[in-house]
């Protein structure tokens, strides 16, 4: 679906002499990964709204993409695949929000810190074969997805200490889910090369 958009978006563009047939692959592969953006945060706003939790999925997205966009990981085969996948992670983040008591934020906090620390330090940045790196990449890429993990860690410890807990679980559960998508990336990535 976000392919066909793309194409009749660029199509349209050409035609009116908006943008050069030259880079007609470019254009549509960015309108393909603008409108997927588009659609998961839409998707991630009306999950907030359904489970009542705005703080938990904004203080969720702006800890998780930053990280994720730099320690990279697993990426679905499909845009709609990873549109489900997204959206089950937003649920599945929703869901575990309401229903881990608070006095587990510090207990927790610390083990998902080793967890999701030690694959963004050992692992990040982890390629994938439609966003393959090079050495200066991996190099840049790695060391700002520690800092930006430590940065959130550091967010996560001074909100635990004022007892936010929503923002503590929700910077919590990103952590998680970058480290697990790390870990995916690294596995494919094995199974590819066999």
């Amino acid at each position: 679906m976000n392919e066909k958009l793309a194409e009749k978006l660029v199509a349209w563009q050409i035609k009116h002499h908006y943008l050069s047939s030259e880079e007609k692959r470019l254009y549509q592969y960015a309108y393909e990964l603008l409108i997927g953006q588009a659609v998961n945060l839409l998707i991630a706003g009306l999950l907030a709204v359904l489970f009542h939790a705005y703080v938990t999925v904004a203080v969720f997205l702006l800890a998780f993409i930053p990280l994720r966009s730099y320690a990279g990981g697993h990426h679905a085969d499909s845009s709609n695949v990873c549109t489900i996948i997204s959206a089950l992670m937003i649920c599945l983040v929703c869901v575990l929000s309401g229903s881990v008591p608070e006095d587990t934020a510090l207990p927790l906090g610390m083990v998902t810190a080793v967890v999701s620390g030690v694959p963004v330090f050992l692992l990040a940045p982890v390629a994938d074969q439609k966003k393959p790196l090079d050495e200066e990449e991996k190099r840049r890429y790695g060391r700002r997805s520690r800092v930006i993990w430590g940065l959130e860690t550091v967010v996560w410890t001074a909100c635990c200490c004022r007892r936010m807990y929503s923002i503590c679980f929700a910077v919590l559960y990103a952590h998680l889910s970058a480290a697990i998508l790390l870990c995916a990336g690294v596995v494919k990535n094995k199974r590819k090369q066999e």
